[in-house]
């Protein structure tokens, strides 16, 4: 039993970060953000959105299409102004079930925008005049708001066809397939940037974005530019790997790519879980869900429910334990990179009080997720003679309010 509580022990401390590791993760985030914005090699991108923040007053009935994990919700948004939004109707189905595959590489890129447009039909009502923003997840090539081209699909996307493509332009051709030649995509932008507009439209005063769903990502506004930057955080070298991660990274599909997010993204963190339950209890242990994980410590489930075998009461508490561990790293390390950009902007003058807008499962279904974020920046990296507080706002509706939000952005400048 000793050596029991000895190995767990082990474990839950090599998946604690210390305040001088939280700090150096910051730095280092710090330092490849401005490698990026200045050109220089970096694990970050500094990718240009050109959007920039909203003034809370844009009104009009929008479309919003958002696509970038396991489902695709397409929204008719009306936006009000000082009164704030209403989400009139939102549609959502997932791109994998047991009927169809929409992610495989047997899947055509004109499929896959015949699936996305029928989603978006079903949410118009039909063929009526619409402005849509689109919301696409994805590392990409922009030279304006309104359209970009892929660079390169993630999150176990391989559907050929589309790398090289502008993506309006190919939700374009697939809108008038379907007979809605009358919705005009004026807007295309990453989830991150969609969740700081809508963060800031309902009036908090936010200058950096995150999800933390199925991926991870990060954008802030860079005033030097007056824009929106996209991080593409989710390839960040510079935080501590265990043994573990190093597991799940090997055995993903590509291998050394986002690093960062298989830390954090709820993709992998059943995966880090996993193989940290399978070394304690040297057992093979069955697939399982970030839900799960949740469930387990809510006390929803029990460990013999999720991995289909007994275990004492002692290693149910230890396990519960462990995966309290695993998603309060997450947090530590989303809370150390966004302290990074914060100091990249307070450039020495000093951090002033706002929120961070955060959508996802992580903070909206992980309870305690929210406060130790906070916690990691205003705790452990800011100085001691400091006394800001920063807020994490999560944003449910984040990223397809941000895209009627992009959308009416667009008109201003047509």
């Amino acid at each position: 039993m000793a050596d029991t509580i000895k190995n767990w022990e082990s474990m839950r401390q090599a998946l604690q970060l210390s305040g001088a590791e939280l700090r150096e993760l910051a730095q280092h985030f710090r330092k490849d953000a401005e490698d990026a914005l200045a050109g220089k090699s970096s694990s970050l991108s500094a990718l240009r959105t050109y959007l920039g923040l909203p003034t809370g007053r844009e009104m009009g009935t929008f479309l919003a299409l958002d696509f970038g994990g396991t489902n695709v919700r397409a929204s008719r948004i009306r936006l009000m102004g000082e009164q704030g939004f209403v989400v009139e109707r939102k549609v959502a189905k997932p791109l994998k079930c047991a009927d169809y595959d929409y992610t495989c590489s047997s899947t055509t890129a004109e499929e896959l925008f015949d699936f996305i447009a029928a989603i978006v039909k079903e949410a118009a009502d039909g063929n009526q005049d619409y402005k849509l923003g689109f919301t696409f997840s994805f590392a990409v090539d922009q030279t304006s708001a309104k359209d970009a081209r892929l660079i390169a699909w993630s999150k176990e996307i391989a559907v050929p066809g589309v790398a090289g493509k502008p993506i309006n332009g190919l939700l374009k051709e697939a809108l008038v397939r379907a007979g809605l030649d009358r919705i005009e995509p004026v807007a295309l932008l990453n989830d991150t940037t969609a969740t700081l507009l809508s963060s800031v439209y309902q009036h908090n005063p936010s200058h950096i974005g995150i999800v933390c769903g199925t991926g991870f990502n990060m954008c802030y506004y860079e005033p030097a530019l007056q824009m929106i930057v996209n991080l593409e955080a989710a390839g960040f070298d510079g935080a501590p790997a265990t043994v573990w991660d190093r597991l799940v990274d090997e055995a993903s599909q590509q291998p050394g790519d986002h690093p960062f997010e298989k830390m954090i993204g709820g993709r992998y963190l059943s995966e880090v879980c996993r193989a940290v339950f399978g070394e304690y209890l040297k057992k093979a242990i069955p697939e399982f869900t970030t839900r799960d994980m949740n469930e387990l410590i809510s006390g929803q489930k029990t460990a013999e429910a999720i991995l289909g075998f007994a275990v004492s009461e002692e290693e149910q508490e230890w396990l519960c334990a462990l995966v309290r561990a695993v998603f309060a790293r997450a947090a530590r390390l989303i809370g150390a990179a966004s302290f990074g950009i914060l100091s990249h902007l307070a450039q020495g003058k000093g951090v002033t009080e706002q929120s961070i807008a955060i959508e996802g499962s992580l903070v909206e279904k992980i309870k305690g997720v929210p406060s130790l974020i906070e916690d990691a920046i205003c705790i452990f990296c800011m100085a001691p003679t400091e006394n800001t507080r920063i807020h994490v706002a999560p944003n449910s509706n984040g990223a397809s309010v941000g895209a009627a939000i992009a959308a009416a952005l667009s008109c201003y400048k047509l």
